[in-house]
């Protein structure tokens, strides 16, 4: 329970700018986990990005949990708390993120919430990119990456906006290890 429970305040911080959407959920919680806080959820490459069918499954049951409602609207699906969602916390406290999780996550999702779930798509699946080049021990350059994102993308981003998602990931420096199945 601790994983899906761990969804909650993620959520409720994202509401703080936009109602997430699944797609959006996805991309924050794999940057989230990429900064080091491990929720457990493995991801995989997929048509949007990076995607976790655990996490998909997890935020499924919090929706029959009745702690969240998902909405369908227009091409997306639109996340909701419902007032359930603050007693599910207080019932598993101690399976919660501890203080300094919890000011990463903020920090993540201060920068980030803002962002369109397009643009998530972006720099989430650049970032895998870059990743899986890592751990393969293949060459991990500029070029490299953005032929890596073509492959799997098309034409779907632009060379600028790989670029642009390169910078932003370099700005970040993220160290730790995503889980993944890719």
């Amino acid at each position: 329970m601790g994983s899906v429970v761990n969804l909650l305040p993620i959520i409720q911080k994202i509401s703080q700018y936009q109602h997430p959407g699944k797609k959006m959920l996805q991309k924050m919680v794999y940057i989230i986990q990429r900064h080091g806080i491990n929720l457990g959820f493995k991801y995989g490459i997929h048509y949007y990005g990076p995607y976790s069918s655990e996490l998909d499954y997890a935020t499924h049951s919090l929706a029959m949990l009745g702690a969240i409602e998902i909405i369908p609207d227009g091409m997306t699906q639109r996340i909701h708390m419902t007032e359930i969602a603050g007693t599910l916390q207080e019932e598993h406290q101690d399976q919660l993120l501890n203080d300094r999780q919890l000011e990463i996550l903020n920090g993540i999702i201060n920068k980030f919430a803002g962002f369109s779930a397009f643009e998530l798509e972006v720099l989430t699946t650049t970032d895998f990119v870059a990743e899986d080049l890592r751990r393969s021990g293949k060459e991990w350059d500029d070029a490299a990456v953005l032929a890596g994102v073509k492959t799997i993308k098309g034409d779907k981003f632009s060379e600028e906006q790989i670029r642009n998602a390169i910078a932003e990931l370099t700005e970040m420096s993220i160290e730790s290890d995503p889980k993944s199945d890719g």
